[in-house]
């Protein structure tokens, strides 16, 4: 996760830049597929911290701990800039969940819900 580009306490937007020395790139120059979950779980990670900061609120630790009706439509490659739109649909008790897709200009690749439990420090 390179930037966040909105947030406004419930929806956000971040920015991702395949580097070509990713190591989740494969010989070809393919991004692997599960670290489209990576992006979006350290999405959340940035954003959350982002509002407990700006908000003082305690720190916390999380813990990806679920994902729901995830869906891979197209590979992303080395030096792809990736959006990543976000949205916390719910918490409970310290479990986070959230919806979330991923865009390549506006070509959609993936979406998906995560569940991140957490736990404060």
């Amino acid at each position: 996760m390179d930037a966040i580009l909105e947030e406004d306490g419930k929806i956000a937007i971040t920015s991702f830049k395949i580097k070509e020395n990713n190591i989740f790139l494969n010989e070809a120059g393919v991004f692997a597929r599960g670290a489209f979950i990576e992006i979006i779980a350290q999405s959340f990670a940035a954003i959350d911290t982002y509002q407990k900061q700006r908000d003082k609120g305690k720190p916390s630790k999380g813990f990806l701990v679920g994902v729901r009706d995830f869906k891979i439509y197209r590979d992303a490659l080395a030096g792809d800039e990736l959006i990543c739109k976000l949205e916390k649909t719910d918490e409970v008790s310290g479990l986070n969940i959230c919806r979330a897709e991923i865009f390549k200009n506006t070509e959609k690749l993936a979406e998906g819900e995560l569940r991140i439990f957490e736990i404060p420090f």
